[in-house]
């Protein structure tokens, strides 16, 4: 049994204000996990962007206000880019991972 290759990226890190985190090109990889952790309580909102035919769009908004973490998966998303954004901040800190899958591509 071979193990799946996974690639994993660290669309935010230690978010301390509204910011959009680093946009990655991720064209070989498909079937994402995103998980959003509050390593700081506080209120923001956390956005889950792809980027596709020269626009951002949202696939996920995540409110968050405790300390805490969220998995969103998106099976079937396939995408040029991705990143995660912070919106509507009062306060906390925030990051946010995402894997996929570039096996059966």
């Amino acid at each position: 049994m071979s193990l799946r290759s996974l690639d994993k990226k660290i669309l935010l890190s230690d978010a301390t204000q509204e910011i959009d985190g680093n946009a990655f090109t991720v064209e070989r990889a498909k079937g994402w996990t995103f998980v959003i952790s509050t390593t700081l309580a506080g209120t923001a909102t956390i956005d889950i962007e792809a980027y596709i035919g020269g626009i951002w769009f949202v696939i996920h908004s995540q409110d968050v206000s405790a300390q805490g973490s969220f998995m969103i998966r998106d099976d079937h998303g396939h995408y040029e880019k991705i990143r995660a954004s912070v919106s509507a901040y009062t306060s906390g800190t925030h990051s946010v991972i995402a894997t996929g899958s570039v096996d059966s591509l």
